[in-house]
């Protein structure tokens, strides 16, 4: 305020270089945090000098031979200098720097290591994160809390509950799953993500207006579903894949710019038969770097 009581009118707008984060800070480090009771997200930087340090350790052409992944250890029960003897990779390009990681068993703790699969088979390492342990994805056993449900918000979640495919072949149910990721996230976007459906906020206190400066944010992800015979094995990117009851599957995924690679293998039970579609997606994001 002057004298005068009137607003100073002075621009307060920090500078251009503090308006957004850094690249990268210097360090190679990956961290991994819990989504939800099936998700993980986790985030990696490696540096131009551990890169430089691991072709000295391993040759030139490491990282042009070696298959980028995420190696994902369940890490439940394992006690210390006991290696974990449970795991699966996930292709994924280094340069993402970020991906989301889902797992098909709740409950259980797990830790992820970024690192390269050598056409012998070795793995080497790069960087790991810390140990998270997931919700257990089930209803809790505490009854003494009372929720409220909208009516609306009831009548998505019966929709979810899989009544709309009564009658429905593999083929029809296959293509209503992407409709089912946007409808859920519809249905839980304004509560807990542990399931909880809408509540009454007529109670909750108002939060004060703030002023803002205009901004923006977007961003997106990839769905795959697809469905075989209910016997069949699948695989996506290498990773096996676990199908409903019909055969059906989906998977969602992180979408980083450039180019994803997302090969489905499917192979007969008496592996006398075997189909492969190979989905490449590209993306490229552009900003008017205001």
């Amino acid at each position: 305020m002057t004298s005068s009581g009137q607003i100073n009118n002075k621009n307060t707008t920090p500078e251009a270089e503090h308006k957004a984060l850094p690249e990268g800070y210097g360090t190679t480090e990956a961290a991994l945090l819990p989504r939800d009771p099936n998700w993980m997200f986790i985030y990696w930087e490696v540096t131009e000098n551990s890169k430089k340090n691991l072709r000295s350790a391993h040759g030139d052409d490491l990282f042009q031979k070696g298959r980028q992944v995420i190696r994902v250890y369940d890490m439940t029960g394992v006690t210390d200098g006991v290696p974990p003897s449970r795991y699966f990779d996930i292709a994924v390009m280094l340069e993402a720097k970020s991906w989301y990681v889902n797992v098909q068993e709740a409950g259980r703790a797990y830790c992820c290591e970024v690192g390269l699969v050598m056409p012998d088979g070795a793995f080497v390492g790069i960087v790991k994160t810390n140990t998270v342990s997931l919700p257990g994805g089930r209803v809790s056993e505490v009854t003494d809390e009372k929720w409220m449900a909208v009516t609306a918000d009831f009548d998505k979640l019966l929709q979810l509950s899989g009544v709309e495919y009564i009658g429905k072949g593999s083929g029809e149910v296959a293509k209503s799953l992407a409709q089912r990721w946007e409808m859920l996230r519809a249905v839980f976007s304004r509560a807990s993500s542990w399931g909880v459906s809408s509540m009454s906020s007529q109670n909750l206190p108002k939060q004060p207006e703030q002023q803002k400066n205009f901004w923006l944010v977007a961003d997106c992800e990839l769905i795959l579903y697809g469905a075989t015979e209910p016997d069949a094995f699948v695989t996506v990117s290498g990773r096996k894949v676990n199908l409903n009851p019909d055969g059906t599957f989906s998977m969602r995924f992180a979408l980083p710019d450039g180019l994803v690679d997302l090969p489905v293998k499917a192979m007969s039970k008496d592996e006398t038969d075997s189909r492969e579609i190979d989905i490449k997606v590209t993306r490229t994001t552009t900003t008017d770097g205001k």
